[in-house]
């Protein structure tokens, strides 16, 4: 399987960029010069705390829209480090397949 492509989601931008985004990805697109960029066939969509809705949403939107498969979704705790002080934050994964 070739490497795939990471998409990490932030709270900073809405939904609607990661969901363009996502399907810019598997359906390839044409920057502003007019140069052709390729479709990769997987994507891996992450989010941690409260960028994990907007992460579902993009995975979900390329789904439903019929770009992709969604291949596995996985949930994580990791230990977030702020300063001297160590935090748990949620964290989702879920790696998407192009038709």
């Amino acid at each position: 399987m070739t490497e795939a492509t990471h998409i990490k989601v932030t709270a900073k931008r809405s939904v609607g960029f990661y969901i363009r985004a996502a399907k810019s990805f598997l359906e390839g697109t044409t920057d502003k010069d007019g140069n052709e960029k390729a479709a990769v066939k997987n994507i891996t969509i992450s989010g941690l705390g409260n960028a994990i809705n907007a992460a579902v949403a993009a995975a979900a939107a390329v789904e439903r829209e019929g770009i992709g498969n969604i291949t596995r979704v996985e949930t994580q705790y990791p230990d977030i480090e702020s300063g001297s002080v160590a935090r748990g934050v949620a964290q989702i994964v879920i790696d998407v397949e192009k038709k």
